[in-house]
């Protein structure tokens, strides 16, 4: 080969590396956050869907009427409280949040007639969680549009990064919908189940609307058993119930019970016990009650059951489920330095799962056979997947087009 015909193949490769390159990445990269849209588009529209079904004929409104208050409510937003000075920002971020609840709980009023306070709240959050799911599909399309205007291939490749994780939100926002219309625990709801759990056939009492409180004898101090009210879809107040019961009591540890992210290679449903107060940050809560807490130099510890960040959003698989008796114990262990009475707290939505030992059965029971129901669902579908389809999963490596091709006909 002569060193002119070297040179010449040079110039070629270079050209290709610099100009049509870049152009065969984008169309790849365009290529596949379209299919995700697509796949994000049909979550979302399923997921109103099931909402509208729900509601069915409980309603002054037309199948027209409904639909379009749906869309609309679609675009509900919260605008972020300034911190500009930082002062009092966790007071703006609580009053925000809570007002938002409530204008999703108005909405559901709005909208529907002649349906229980339980059956508003599983709506509530039910929209909350669709609405999600909307806006980041919103946003991935948004990022697409950009990618084309600005022919910037970069973009997409930082979205490409990040999609294995939205893949795993969108999933867990999606199944989350049916779950809470159907009154099904989520892997969040394992707190609220232990504490229900716990207080047996105790007297329940009402705090406040969202909080209730039993007493109970364990090892032989006496505990207050805090948990959202259920089996609406609540959160509680806690740190008005602790302050309510501190009002009157001399606490010696508060004890949080909350579902935690595992790591990679952790297993789902391992129980961890640490110390603070374990609860997540949404609404400023965590920080009103932890600063209160510390501020009587109240000893804090926690137990965390480990689950994949998604999986608190998702029906609540059976390894979580089993790791019941592990939480008990170790609420128990913290228990022992206790000299006289202690709180335990069991943190996160209590959708599905009562304030008793009873209910907390019934909603075992509920979610074994809806887990039955998924299983069998999921056989059914491997079953009618084509040839390929089964080979290269949902997620074809191959070109859009001839994927498409061989799965549809395979």
């Amino acid at each position: 080969m002569s060193l002119f015909q070297f040179d010449f193949l040079s110039i070629i490769l270079v050209f290709v590396l610099i100009f049509v390159f870049p152009r065969i990445m984008m169309y790849q990269i365009l290529a596949l956050l379209n299919s995700k849209v697509k796949t994000y588009e049909e979550m979302t529209s399923k997921s109103q869907k099931t909402i509208i079904n729900n509601i069915g004929k409980r309603t002054k409104l037309s199948a027209k009427e409904l639909r379009e208050n749906i869309d609309r409510i679609m675009e509900h937003f919260v605008v972020e409280p300034d911190a500009i000075d930082p002062y009092g920002v966790a007071n703006k971020i609580r009053y925000i949040t809570k007002s938002h609840d409530k204008s999703l709980d108005y909405f559901v009023g709005e909208v529907t007639t002649g349906i229980s306070e339980e059956e508003r709240k599983n709506l509530a959050a039910s929209l909350m969680h669709t609405i999600g799911l909307y806006q980041i599909t919103k946003i991935i399309r948004h990022f697409i549009e950009l990618i084309k205007e600005t022919k910037n291939f970069q973009i997409g490749m930082i979205l490409q990064i990040q999609l294995p994780f939205i893949d795993k939100q969108m999933k867990g926002l999606y199944q989350s919908v049916p779950a809470f219309i159907n009154k099904i625990p989520v892997g969040d709801c394992i707190g609220p189940l232990y504490a229900a759990k716990s207080i047996g056939k105790n007297k329940v009492k009402e705090i406040d609307e969202q909080t209730v409180m039993a007493k109970k004898k364990i090892e032989g101090k006496e505990v207050f058993i805090l948990k959202a009210n259920g089996p609406a879809a609540n959160l509680g107040d806690i740190d008005n119930a602790i302050r309510e019961i501190m009002k009157n009591n001399k606490i010696d540890k508060v004890i949080t019970v909350d579902a935690s992210g595992k790591l990679k290679g952790e297993k789902t449903g391992k129980v961890a016990e640490g110390v603070g107060f374990a609860m997540n940050p949404r609404g400023g809560e965590k920080f009103f009650a932890e600063s209160y807490l510390i501020e009587k130099s109240i000893p804090l510890e926690a137990v965390a059951i480990k689950m994949r960040p998604h999986g608190a959003l998702m029906p609540m698989s059976k390894d979580i489920l089993k790791s019941l008796p592990q939480v008990d114990e170790a609420v128990k262990r913290s228990l022992k330095s206790v000299k006289k009475k202690a709180i335990v707290v069991g943190i996160g939505l209590t959708v599905g799962v009562g304030n008793s030992e009873e209910s907390a059965k019934e909603a075992e029971e509920r979610l074994t056979k809806y887990l039955k129901k998924l299983e069998k669902e999921r056989k059914k579908k491997e079953e009618q997947k084509g040839f390929f389809r089964k080979k290269l999963g949902d997620k074809p490596l191959l070109g859009n087009a001839f994927a498409n091709f061989l799965t549809s006909r395979f």
